[in-house]
């Protein structure tokens, strides 16, 4: 089978190497889509460790090929999406308890189900009241995405905010009540000091992963509001300087809205795709950038370059 096998930094090389095999709890799948995650843009800036041949790419959706012995309530031709591991593949194998079918109406594109779990579970997690006013901050997929999420929830409006004005456009495509770059964000949605108290929002969504972004989002929870940390926090080790005394005198909900439990990926993914097939989330349009298994390395540049239009790449491995 082909792979895009990671042979140094920021450099794929598509080689022939055997299919995986199976064990009873296993599936083998033949990929048709995998989506380019910035979780992996660390491994893929440093390159193969000594002359391990890695391949990454873990949002897959793909076709049964072959059920181990213990597989339960799958069988050859299902499509499938779920929790994958080098998917950047013509083939890859998954714990069967760690997949889900693709429902009918869902067509392979939209039906990518890792990234829009990570969306899901954290939107889960983050407390949202009917009405209350919530501020993304970071307007690429994870934000688009979450912002979609806490509509549903019920938010009664939303402000988006990022450093792009393009991102702005794109926020009041999918439903931004408000957009503002991060540096005229008005003072009136900031709590910084005693006398600002009865300003800010009452959810505060960080989906950056920076140190700015951080801080933004914390300035403008509103006093016993809540703060969600959805953003990946990576560069500097994920190491960071919070102003404690700021969040603590405004008594805020903190929340990691991040989950590691492959049952509630699952589970969440069941719901996404429940949303999707009845128009109450929009995946098709957050999808820009479509390439080949011999293009993996655009998708990641297109990550760290944001050229225009970009929202997410994806890569079409087979037909």
């Amino acid at each position: 089978m082909k792979a895009s096998i990671l042979t140094g930094p920021e450099q794929n090389q598509v080689m022939e190497i055997p299919k995986p095999k199976v064990n009873s709890d296993q599936v083998l799948i033949k990929v048709k889509y995998c989506g380019v995650c910035a979780s992996e843009l660390s491994p893929w800036r440093q390159g193969a460790v000594k002359k391990e041949q890695r391949i990454l790419g873990h949002e897959g959706m793909g076709v049964i090929e072959e059920v181990g012995n213990n597989v339960k309530g799958f069988s050859k031709g299902d499509r499938v999406t779920g929790i994958f591991h080098q998917a950047f593949a013509e083939f890859t194998v998954a714990d069967y308890r760690d997949i889900l079918k693709v429902p009918d109406g869902l067509e392979n594109i939209d039906s990518i189900g890792e990234p829009l779990s990570c969306l899901v579970s954290g939107a889960s997690r983050t407390i949202v009241n009917f009405g209350d006013t919530v501020a993304i901050i970071g307007l690429g997929f994870v934000g688009l995405g979450f912002m979609q999420l806490m509509k549903n929830k019920g938010a009664g409006r939303i402000i988006a905010i990022d450093v792009r004005r393009e991102s702005l456009e794109n926020a009041k495509r999918f439903g931004a009540d408000e957009v503002y770059l991060a540096n005229e964000v008005p003072e009136k949605y900031k709590v910084k000091k005693w006398s600002e108290i009865g300003q800010g929002v009452d959810v505060s969504v960080d989906t950056t992963g920076s140190p700015h972004g951080l801080e933004l989002a914390g300035n403008m929870a509103a006093a016993h509001g809540v703060l969600s940390i959805v953003g990946y926090h990576q560069s500097n080790q994920g190491i960071r300087e919070i102003n404690m005394q700021l969040w603590n005198w405004k008594a805020l909900t903190v929340i990691n809205a991040h989950e590691r439990r492959n049952r509630v990926h699952v589970e969440a993914m069941k719901s996404i795709m429940t949303l999707i097939e009845n128009g109450r989330f929009n995946m098709k349009d957050m999808i820009t950038d479509v390439y080949s298994l011999e293009e993996v390395d655009q998708g990641f540049k297109n990550i760290s370059t944001k050229p225009n239009g970009f929202i997410k790449s994806v890569i079409k491995v087979s037909n």
